[in-house]
């Protein structure tokens, strides 16, 4: 969402370079935050539920259809408008929770003999998703600029 849809946005003029650099920076303080919190209340609220835990990267993925929609309407005022930054702090609870549970869990429910190898390989396969979605994002925001017709995009979108 953030190198993806969120740097598609500008509000309220998408070819405005300025207003989309604003709606990005917002977005990803209110993202931030939202992180900040889910991670430092995880103590006060912790997610014992595997099935809850997998909810939150499946309602992410939602989320990253909403914002890849909202980026291709950049007319209707009645959805393009600064209260998208409530729905970006949303998905930085979501990551946030789900980040900190995660290992929460493989650190609670995996055999002592086998923790640090758990350990290692989360921390591995959170990095290789981490550039994974980066690589995708730039994708997807040069098909929005595409479809938006702003030329600022990085790389080409080949639809």
């Amino acid at each position: 969402m953030q190198s993806g849809t969120w740097a598609a946005i500008g509000i309220p003029n998408v070819h405005s370079i300025d207003d989309r650099e604003d709606f990005y920076t917002f977005a990803n303080w209110a993202y931030q935050g939202g992180v900040f919190i889910s991670r430092s209340s995880s103590m006060l609220i912790p997610i014992r539920s595997i099935a809850f835990l997998w909810l939150m990267p499946i309602l992410q993925c939602i989320m990253l259809i909403f914002f890849s929609a909202v980026a291709m309407m950049p007319n209707a005022t009645w959805v393009y408008n600064w209260w998208l930054v409530a729905p970006c702090f949303f998905t930085g609870l979501l990551g946030g929770a789900v980040y900190v549970n995660a290992f929460t869990q493989i650190a609670v429910k995996t055999p002592p003999r086998l923790k640090e190898l758990a350990i290692a390989t989360a921390s591995l396969a959170d990095n290789v998703g981490i550039v994974a979605s980066n690589v995708a994002g730039l994708a997807i925001q040069a098909c929005l600029f595409k479809y938006n017709g702003i030329p600022d995009a990085t790389i080409r979108c080949s639809l």
